[in-house]
């Protein structure tokens, strides 16, 4: 099994060691483990964190679970088992939950035990629930989740072979820093009509997303996917759905009303995964 992934004091600089209670460094910086699992290395805090919410992060976790994703994440899959070289080192940035990481660790390790994760999100809330699925899973000893900045890793540099930012903020020399030469980051985003189904049930005026399909300043896109594909929601499942995206806290709530209203609905799901390699 390759060694569980060492994370970087956000003071210093130096490599954190794990204990049972805290990560420290060998300049005594010291940061307590939640009693879930995760850090909170996320520094200088002038107000509370901002992410995603309990309620939002319950609604992705529940919505995730019932695979209506699934071909997303088998896209993902897919990309990484065509590497030519074997993924050993994921750094997941902007993790939220961990469905999509957690599952794609459970692949590799299946195939080659070797495989380690990092995941870092801003929302405690998210790694509270990663913390208990990578758990549930049996993939604690392989996996070390961090509140952090997107764009400030605590990750030392050419320490990733693999970097997942999937619908978070893309910082492109923080995602260059920390992977290893020729590493690959894996970039999803929705498409123009994503979700389209379900703004027209809520908004009068709805708009097309305008997602940018070009790789990030030092990287190469060598391809992308646009994954198409309809499913039906209804009950919890729809309101999960709604729940869980921007349009949550942006809606009226007359405008909400109607989506309860409908009960079920069919929904087009456009995704675009841009696999680029680091130059």
């Amino acid at each position: 099994m390759t060694a569980r992934m060492m994370l970087q004091c956000p003071v210093c600089g130096a490599l954190l060691t794990e204990t049972e209670r805290a990560f420290v460094c060998e300049n005594r910086h010291s940061f307590d483990r939640s009693r879930y699992g995760y850090v909170n290395l996320l520094q200088r805090q002038t107000k509370k964190l901002r992410g995603d919410d309990a309620e939002m992060v319950r609604a992705r976790r529940d919505f995730l679970d019932g695979r209506y994703y699934q071909p997303l994440l088998d896209a993902i899959l897919a990309e990484v088992s065509e590497e030519s070289k074997p993924v050993r080192r994921i750094a997941d940035i902007g993790c939220g939950e961990g469905w999509y990481s957690c599952n794609l660790l459970r692949k590799l390790t299946a195939d080659v035990d070797c495989a380690v994760l990092s995941g870092f999100d801003i929302s405690p809330d998210a790694l509270r629930y990663a913390c208990v699925r990578s758990r549930e899973a049996g993939l604690d000893a392989q996996t070390v989740w961090a509140v952090s900045s997107v764009n400030r890793l605590p990750l030392p540099d050419d320490s990733a072979d693999l970097a997942l930012n999937l619908f978070a903020p893309c910082f492109p020399s923080e995602f260059a820093r920390i992977l290893q030469k020729d590493g690959l980051l894996l970039r999803a985003v929705p498409l123009q009509r994503h979700l389209w189904e379900l703004k027209t049930a809520v908004y009068d005026a709805p708009y097309e997303n305008r997602p940018v399909l070009e790789a990030p300043e030092g990287f190469s896109l060598e391809k992308l996917r646009e994954i198409r594909f309809r499913f039906t929601v209804q009950g919890d499942a729809l309101t999960h759905l709604f729940a869980m995206t921007p349009y949550a806290h942006k809606t009226a709530a007359e405008d909400i009303k109607k989506l309860y209203q409908i009960g079920g609905l069919t929904v087009q799901a456009e995704f675009g995964l841009l696999c680029c390699r680091k130059q």
